[in-house]
This record gives structure tokens, sequence and C-alpha cells, in this order.
């Protein structure tokens, strides 16, 4: 079996019990418990090669080495993303209550001013994923002026960003609190991360995001930070909406059905409130 197999090359012990994590589009997750350790190895998915750049992910890792954002990494392969790191007991994925802890982690994070050399362009990628949509079920070609002025705000002063703040990627515990797969982690503006948790979460509530914004920024955002939060959530909705389609079409699975409408109405909602002002 080819977990063992790997499990045996990278800690030099076999398997004693192997459970499958059920979270993750793009990997398969695994707990793996051997004689003295406990970890996750996480498994790409064969159908998704070619969309991740696993040599920069080792080069951000490499960089994060002694932040302790990450649990313990034993192995990381930059040819085939597969990786193994500790396992964290009784570690809760980001929910409501923990708002506040997850705004802390995240300041934290960005304020260690890396930068990777290797910027995130929404846009490029926007493009990218459309470019594979042969059906689409959405038009998309409203968002462009807005979709412009994100990269530009992402290429004016840009640190390390992670890019992909869902809740499965936060784990909390009584101890600490940690950011886990950093896939898509490039050079952005922070703000387009505040707004990728904002929009990855669905958190729409007003006073939540405000809680948030109080608890990231010290206080509420002024026009222009508040401007370029709004074009960057029109933004992620975009490409998370295009990339559920690109999903949709290659893998043919409802949840990427579920993703685009979701990001697509949320689009529409950011749009209509959202005036581009670059050009």
């Amino acid at each position: 079996m080819k977990i063992q197999k790997t499990i045996r090359h990278i800690l030099n012990e076999d398997a004693l019990q192997i459970k499958h994590i059920d979270t993750g589009l793009t990997n398969d997750n695994y707990y793996v418990k051997t004689e003295h350790y406990d970890v996750v190895l996480r498994m790409p998915k064969p159908e998704n090669h070619g969309l991740f750049d696993y040599v920069h992910e080792g080069h951000v890792l490499n960089l994060l080495n002694d932040s302790n954002l990450e649990p313990h990494l034993w192995y990381f392969d930059p040819n085939t993303g597969i990786k193994c790191a500790n396992y964290v007991e009784k570690a809760e994925t980001f929910s409501i209550e923990y708002l506040d802890r997850a705004a802390t982690l995240m300041r934290s994070f960005h304020s260690l001013k890396v930068k990777s050399g290797k910027v995130f362009s929404i846009k490029d990628n926007f493009e990218i994923y459309r470019s594979r949509i042969k059906k689409p079920c959405y038009d998309l070609d409203f968002v462009t002026e807005i979709m412009n002025e994100a990269d530009a705000y992402t290429h004016e002063n840009p640190i390390l960003c992670h890019n992909d703040l869902v809740p499965g990627n936060f784990l909390f515990t009584d101890t600490q609190d940690y950011l886990i797969d950093f896939e898509y982690a490039m050079d952005n503006d922070p703000c387009s991360d505040v707004m990728s948790f904002i929009t990855e979460n669905d958190i729409t509530d007003t006073e939540v995001r405000n809680q948030f914004y109080y608890a990231y920024f010290g206080s509420l955002p002024g026009p222009t930070i508040q401007h370029k939060l709004d074009v960057f959530e029109v933004a992620h909705n975009a490409l998370w909406c295009a990339w559920g389609l690109m999903m949709l079409e290659s893998h043919q699975q409802s949840i990427y059905q579920e993703i685009a409408a979701l990001k697509y109405q949320r689009l529409c909602e950011a749009y209509s409130k959202t005036k581009p002002t670059k050009q």
C-alpha cells in the first residue's frame, strides 16, 4: 500500500493505524500512527497535478521554519507535494467563536513581513481557471476593471500571504494556534488575506466583520482600506467561482457546483457596492 510505503520511507517505522481525514478537495489527508509518531500525511490527488508549485511551497515552508505557525514538519517532497507533519491533538478548525484568535494568528503571520519572491496574482489565476472552462455557467466578464485594480494593489508592496484561509486551514488548541497548508502562499497585499478569510468563511454579517476588523487592524478600516477590502472581496469571489467551475468540468462533483453558485451569488452582492477607481 502506498501510504504504508511512504510512511516507512519518511519515519522508518511501520504504520500501526491509518485513518482518512475527510477534509480538503485537492489532497487526500491521513492520520497515521506509528510506534513513536502521530502524524498527518498529505497526498495530493493525481487528477490535480499541475495546479500547484510545490517547489515554491517548500521555499515558503523553509521561510516559516522558525515561526511556529505550522505543526512540526517531518517531510516535504517538492516534486510530488507529499507532506508529513505532526498531528495536533484536540484541535478545532475555524468556527465563529475563534474569530478573534484567527485575526491574531493572521496578524502574527503578516507581521513577519516575509517575502517569498513570487506574487499571487488573483487576476492571473482567474484567467488561468477561466481558460480551462469550456462551458461556463456564469458570465464573469463584468469583473475585469475591479480585477485589474486588485492586481495593482497586489503588486504595490506585497508580503507573504496565505491566500487560502478556509476553515480547515486553521487549527486551534488550548496551548497554541496554527495555520496550515501553504500551497497557495505567495506575496500579496495583506488586505487580500483579510478578504480571503472573510469570503472563504462566508462572513456576511456586518457586526461580525467589524469584530474581525477590530481584532486584526485594531480599529475599523478607514475609507481607503475599506475600498481595498471591497475590491478584494469581488476579486476573491470571482476567482473561486471560476475555480469551482473549472473543477466541476474536470471532476463532475456537486460540491464544485455548490461552491461556484455561492461564490457567484456573493460576487454579485459585493460587486453591487464596489466601484473601481483604478484603470
